[in-house]
């Protein structure tokens, strides 16, 4: 099965990703009622924490599904499923704005690497994108210091992406 074909499946059940990416935001919403900041609150930050996972990695799919077809296919962006593409960002957006409003980010569980990962989504996919764009030629048309200083700061990115990935 293709990821295509995965896609396909999936928009037989546009209801159920609507109730499911509805009621994320909504329960942030309603789990912040029972957050105290004075108090011990380790069972909210732990539900912070779950319901952040699972608005983030569908939203970071659904930016990547959106980045390849915009970039790589040159698909017309209008004619993209709503609930696939466009529901998972916004769900995502709106839960990370609501658990903002209540805890820092730095006091939830695992929320260090989850950003150490999608900043390594993102370096990657810049650089994807920067690499297809390019024509390459046999030589390299510019000074060898600028070559090195590049894959200096490009290593340094991913060190520290790993880095959060990790725990460091």
């Amino acid at each position: 099965m293709s990821v295509n074909e995965f896609l396909i499946i999936l928009t037989e059940y546009d209801y159920f990703i609507l109730c499911f990416f509805s009621a994320l935001p909504i329960l942030s919403y309603v789990t912040g009622f029972f957050y105290q900041r004075s108090g011990r609150s380790v069972g909210i930050k732990t539900i912070y924490s779950v319901l952040i996972y699972l608005s983030v990695i569908p939203g970071t799919m659904a930016f990547l599904l959106i980045f390849y077809t915009m970039f790589f296919i040159r698909r017309n962006i209008l004619d993209l499923n709503f609930y696939l593409y466009f529901l998972p960002l916004i769900s995502m957006g709106l839960v990370l704005y609501i658990i903002s409003r209540k805890v820092k980010f730095e006091n939830l569980p695992g929320f260090g690497r989850l950003s150490g990962l999608l900043l390594l989504i993102g370096i990657v996919c810049l650089i994807t994108l920067v690499l297809y764009r390019l024509h390459f030629f046999i030589g390299f048309f510019a000074s060898i210091q600028s070559l090195i200083i590049a894959g200096i700061i490009i290593f340094f990115l991913f060190r520290y992406a790993a880095g959060k990935i990790n725990g460091k």
